[in-house]
């Protein structure tokens, strides 16, 4: 964690305690996994970038609406934190601490306007965040747009001290291969390492010391895995590049079908949200399901919440969110994440939401602090600060269509590779859960914490958590809510249960 009296380049957090003063100011970019998080005790103030060190401080209890944010959306929405008394500095934000009372105030702090980009502005500020990389640096590739990006801006600059490193999930796995195809493009040395079972366990035995703070992605599992590969592969790495942001910055998703559904007559998404419960489709994956599950997040939440961050529409099935939870939950989401948005364009909305939430507070975490414990800089040029400017400062026409992602990025990438490499229909880095959810050692691990979960039964339906586990232990396939829920459960109960503080 950067101190420092004057403002810092990038994406590194800036803290400003000047001598004689009762002040402390947290400056937090938008877009970093990294977290400040603060707290009063004995008399003093306690302020870190690690959770667990202010766990051993003083009594940490769970805070309740903190672990259904878990639960719903996957990461927890500042200012708070999993335990209870612990605040976290916003995201965006210049967070004031009066040292003597511990009571906090947060201002935004917004992107610098920009005039309007194109492609070839983006580029260059693209290129001048990649070129300072050290020497030695490891690209994370998948073969997708966004590492293919950089990738070939790495290659313009000429760059062939870093390497590329995919990971695979098999021989029958057609990413990786499509991985190594697009690289033979770039004049970078590229290698390629395997999912080997055996690492499981190590990573499973790891979570509570990896991670500073718990999330929900289950893609968390191959990114460790890969990281731990990587380093392995090049011990003296000292950073490894992610392309992750991408998706935030240049693209809306499924927003335009949300909004379609916000239409619809409020009886009819009731209903929907109804059957879905009543009838069990969250049990069984199907077209029907897929549909029901939408109609129901629809009923339950706001429209950003269930179209960007709600990660199932479980609530009422497999945990119950109480109303003032869920009412504070969405005042948080809203005041420091979707009000901050550079306009008040939903569109812009969704993007910062993605941006902040999402592909900050989940998918970037996967890797930043597996890497971070082993002393090796993670770095996420599409969530640089001065590179999302750019992006939104770029006409919509340019970075996306409704239909077409990504299309800046693509038509960039497009100048250095064949077309069919770019324009292709996405299918992202998905680990096959399902099968992991038969096999050892996460098998058995998944069916202790349903049969022993500790502090969290409070917060869920036990019995038919227990039926769930089992069915997918037995190979039947889960939806993608439950899929994801099951994985939640399992990374905060191993967290929790990793930490020494903790008393279950």
């Amino acid at each position: 964690m950067a101190i420092a009296a004057s403002e810092p380049a990038g994406n590194d957090i800036w803290i400003d305690h000047r001598l004689g003063t009762d002040t402390v100011q947290v400056h937090v970019p938008p877009a970093t996994p990294e977290q400040v998080v603060f707290r009063a005790a004995d008399g003093g103030f306690c302020l870190s970038n690690d959770l667990r060190l202010l766990g051993r401080i003083g009594r940490s209890r769970l805070d309740r609406r903190a672990v259904h944010a878990l639960l719903q959306y996957g990461a927890i929405p500042a200012p708070l934190t999993l335990l209870s008394g612990v605040e976290r500095a916003a995201p965006g934000h210049v967070t004031s601490i009066d040292l003597s009372s511990g009571v906090a105030t947060a201002a935004v702090n917004h992107l610098q306007p920009r005039e309007a980009a194109d492609g070839i502005r983006f580029d260059r500020c693209l290129d001048a965040i990649l070129d300072t990389a050290p020497k030695g640096s490891v690209l994370t590739f998948s073969g997708g747009v966004d590492s293919g990006l950089l990738a070939a801006r790495l290659s313009a600059l000429r760059r062939t001290d870093v390497w590329l490193l995919n990971f695979s999930f098999g021989d029958a796995d057609p990413e990786a291969k499509h991985a190594a195809a697009m690289a033979r493009h770039f004049h970078l040395d590229f290698e390629q390492t395997t999912y080997e079972s055996t690492e499981m366990n190590a990573f499973l035995a790891d979570i509570g010391r990896d991670y500073t703070y718990p999330f929900g992605d289950f893609a968390t599992i191959s990114a460790n895995l890969m990281v731990r590969a990587g380093i392995k592969m090049a011990p003296d790495a000292p950073q490894f590049i992610d392309g992750t942001g991408a998706d935030g910055a240049f693209g809306v998703g499924q927003l335009a079908t949300w909004q379609k559904l916000y239409r619809l007559p409020r009886p009819l998404l009731r209903g929907a949200a109804g059957l879905y419960s009543w009838a069990g489709l969250w049990r069984r994956p199907s077209r029907f399901e897929h549909r029901t599950r939408a109609l129901r997040r629809a009923a339950q939440m706001p429209l950003l919440e269930a179209a960007v961050v709600a990660t199932n529409a479980l609530d009422g099935v497999l945990y119950r969110l109480p109303p003032p939870d869920r009412a504070y939950l969405s005042r948080a989401i809203r005041t420091y994440i979707i009000d901050c948005a550079p306009s008040t364009d939903v569109r812009d909305q969704y993007q910062w939401l993605d941006l902040l939430h999402v592909c900050a507070g989940e998918y970037a975490a996967k890797s930043f602090d597996p890497l971070r414990m082993r002393g090796v800089r993670a770095s996420f040029p599409f969530l640089e600060p001065d590179l999302l400017a750019e992006a939104f400062a770029m006409p919509r026409e340019i970075k996306y269509t409704f239909r077409d992602a990504k299309l800046a990025l693509k038509n960039s990438l497009a100048a250095s590779v064949p077309a069919e490499l770019v324009y292709r229909p996405k299918s992202g880095f998905v680990p096959p859960l399902d099968r992991w959810l038969t096999e050892e050692p996460l098998r058995g691990v998944v069916q202790r914490i349903s049969a022993e979960p500790g502090a969290l039964a409070d917060y869920l339906e036990i019995t038919r958590l227990r039926r769930i586990v089992e069915r997918a232990a037995e190979g039947q396939p889960l939806t993608q809510g439950v899929r994801n829920f099951v994985w939640m459960v399992t990374f905060l109960k191993l967290w929790l249960d990793q930490q020494p503080w903790f008393a279950d």
